[in-house]
């Protein structure tokens, strides 16, 4: 973008990094970031520290969501953006300007230490195990009324059992058949059965009901 400030510092992050959203749904990272001049001293011939200096950097997407899991308090970055100066009015009422910078890029700086870079892995497909993995899980939740029978370990197995119980139970028809022919088994044909004898039962039935009448007679 034309008329831009462009502004390249080596520091060091001041505050906690802080997350957030835009309005938009939009990725969020703001921090404080600091940096310490040195000057030579020639009459004593050693180094110096001039005051710091602080600036505040915004990220924005893909540097905040990098941002995000990188970055610590005290690390030492290297960053790279565009600076803006806000002015705003305090709780005081007073007038104050802000120093910000929108960086399109931040790094650490590797003469501070030593780091290793990863690259976030693209979206890939399911592999035969992962897929798996998937359907486990999805089979670990709450079954829905609808596919209880899915769900359900032994939700087949019922069924087919069913079934088969289904299949072995008789039909109507022969029941009624049953029916008739308990209907039909009279008297004559228990006499016909071989070594029986009617009258002798009769006989004896008799006989029984005599001792048991001369039992209940008092003396």
């Amino acid at each position: 973008m034309a008329n831009e400030a462009h502004f390249s510092v080596v520091g060091f992050v001041a505050t906690q990094p802080r997350a957030g959203y835009t309005k938009g749904g939009a990725r969020t990272v703001t921090m404080r970031m600091g940096w310490t001049p040195r000057s030579f001293d020639r009459a004593t011939g050693e180094w110096s520290d001039l005051p710091s200096s602080f600036v505040t950097v915004q990220c924005y997407r893909k540097v905040a969501e990098h941002a995000a899991v990188c970055l610590r308090r005290g690390d030492p970055i290297v960053v790279r953006g565009t600076m803006r100066v806000r002015e705003y009015v305090d709780q005081n009422g007073q007038r104050r300007s802000s120093v910000e910078v929108h960086a399109d890029s931040i790094g650490h700086d590797l003469s501070r230490g030593i780091t290793v870079f990863s690259r976030p892995p693209a979206q890939a497909g399911q592999t035969a195990h992962e897929y798996e993995q998937s359907l486990a899980a999805e089979a670990d939740r709450n079954p829905l009324p609808g596919d209880l029978s899915l769900v359900e370990p032994g939700g087949a197995q019922d069924t087919d059992q069913d079934a088969a119980e289904d299949s072995e139970l008789p039909d109507d028809a022969e029941l009624a058949d049953d029916a008739e022919l308990a209907e039909d088994t009279t008297e004559p044909e228990l006499a016909a059965v071989e070594g029986f004898d009617e009258a002798a039962a009769r006989q004896m039935m008799a006989e029984a009901d005599e001792a048991l009448e001369e039992t209940g007679t008092p003396a």
